[in-house]
């Protein structure tokens, strides 16, 4: 039979191991924390650049498309310019009168 001081021997190594494991279960998950951490951030890191070189590529897509558009636009204004000239001028040579 055991005694008291055989149980609190027993409680004490008891209470020592349970405190080593927790110690030791901390450090480990303070580790692993750390480096998911560190991972988390590099990748973050990363789609900060992807995002970064996106704004930049579909800005100068969108300066691009207004050259394109500016460009589109005055030669259909010199067109139309053209094609009303013409028209006048045929209306002119028929005698037709515009209301």
């Amino acid at each position: 039979m055991l005694t008291k001081s055989d149980l609190s021997a027993i409680q004490k190594v008891v209470r020592e191991e349970v405190g080593n494991e927790a110690k030791a279960t901390k450090n480990e998950l303070r580790s692993d924390i750390l480096t998911t951490r560190i991972r988390i951030q590099s990748d973050i890191m990363e789609l900060k650049d992807r995002i970064k070189n996106l704004e930049i590529g579909t800005t100068r897509m969108h300066q691009d498309l207004k050259e394109e558009i500016k460009m589109v636009v005055n030669f259909l204004d010199r067109e139309n310019v053209k094609t009303t000239k013409r028209v006048r001028g045929i209306e002119d040579h028929l005698g037709l009168t515009t209301p």
